[in-house]
């Protein structure tokens, strides 16, 4: 399941049209609170990918790094990009989002840990 964060509701659904066309399960959130209950905790990560707008981020301070901690791939999409990635499961995609970058990023990051986790 990829987990959508994204203030603005036609954001979110504009991500889910694009992400369930390529075959994906989507659970969109509007906030961060709820991302802490489906990733990361006792349960163990219980979404394979998470799609966040650095909008989200930006309003709460929180930074990249505990996205990251949440235990699975993180898609950062951002206006004006400053973060330089510097984890391999971080992948940043500017927006406008243009073409299928957002899907081509989740598949990147997907089949990179699939791979780290085979070996």
């Amino acid at each position: 399941m990829i987990a959508v964060v994204a203030p603005e509701t036609a954001f979110r659904l504009s991500l889910r049209f694009m992400l369930e066309s390529e075959g994906y399960r989507v659970r969109l959130l509007d906030g961060l609170d709820e991302l802490s209950r489906l990733a990361g905790g006792n349960q163990g990560v219980m979404v394979d990918c998470i799609v966040v707008d650095h909008e989200i981020l930006e309003e709460r301070h929180i930074p990249v790094a505990e996205i990251l901690e949440k235990g699975c791939p993180v898609i950062l999409l951002a206006n004006a990009p400053d973060v330089v990635p510097q984890h391999a499961w971080l992948r940043i995609v500017e927006k406008p989002l243009l073409g299928g970058a957002v899907v081509r990023a989740v598949q990147e990051l997907l089949h990179d840990e699939r791979r780290a986790h085979a070996t």
